[in-house]
């Protein structure tokens, strides 16, 4: 009020510091006292329009308690309409750990994909990747779909979205696309070089179906991929680092030998 008519234009020479930014910073501040007056407090804030009040604005945002998804996307908005984007990237990083702790894995990926966090998305599909390896059940389908419905694109996300396709295939029967995908998978380096040692377990029972599924070709290449992993820096040896064991990469071979003569005669 005292700005609208003017009493504070004839003090600027008085003060300090701007009359209206010091009284709207302090009424800001008033408010915080109130936990449910926050958003009252960021507009005074936002009223002052200097770095000040910008920093306070900060300030505050990150450490409000985002007890409720409700809460959180009041906050986050809060910073987009202040294009307070720092505090918006911390906010989103605070509210993928919150989520991950929780198991909400999905959202947890959503919010680290808003500050482009690869590292954080790529632990979380190996997680996904290790309870899959654990129980034996494929169940994080729904949780990839919601992810990937946001247009989000990630090495991880494909790896796992292509294996789920291998894995559908291979249940449904149709050996000829499992061995596709599975194929693809390997040649165009989708997997972490920890999970490429179950891909070739999983070729084995597709080395050995009644009907052939690999050609010579395809079967020089997984041979290509086995050795490739025994002398890569990630594994020294298949039985010391690696979840294949010494008798399945015997298996492996002999499976691909076995393959190779059938491919050879046809």
């Amino acid at each position: 009020m005292l700005h609208h008519i003017g009493i504070l234009d004839s003090c600027r020479r008085v003060f300090a510091v701007d009359p209206r930014e010091h009284y709207l910073l302090a009424l800001g501040e008033q408010y915080l006292r109130h936990d449910c007056l926050w958003q009252v407090a960021i507009d005074y804030f936002g009223l002052a329009g200097s770095r000040a009040g910008e920093s306070l604005m900060e300030e505050y945002l990150v450490r409000i308690p985002l007890d409720s998804d409700r809460k959180a996307q009041q906050v986050l908005r809060t910073c987009k309409r202040y294009c307070l984007e720092s505090a918006q990237d911390r906010i989103h990083r605070q509210l993928g750990r919150q989520k991950w702790l929780r198991g909400r894995l999905g959202a947890a990926i959503a919010h680290f994909a808003h500050v482009d966090d690869r590292a954080a998305i790529s632990q979380i599909c190996d997680q996904l990747w290790a309870e899959y390896l654990s129980s034996g059940k494929l169940t994080y389908g729904p949780i990839i779909d919601g992810v990937l419905a946001t247009g989000l694109k990630h090495e991880r996300l494909q790896f796992l979205t292509f294996y789920r396709d291998f894995h559908e295939s291979y249940k449904a029967g149709d050996y000829e696309n499992a061995a596709s995908t599975l194929l693809r998978i390997l040649l165009n380096d989708m997997a972490p070089p920890h999970a490429v040692s179950d891909l070739l377990v999983d070729a084995i029972p597709l080395l050995e179906a009644d009907k052939p599924v690999f050609s010579s070709d395809d079967t020089f290449e997984l041979l290509r991929c086995a050795e490739s992993l025994v002398r890569s820096p990630f594994t020294k040896a298949f039985s010391q680092d690696s979840n294949i064991a010494s008798n399945e990469l015997s298996i492996f071979n002999v499976a691909c030998a076995r393959n190779l003569a059938r491919s050879f005669v046809m």
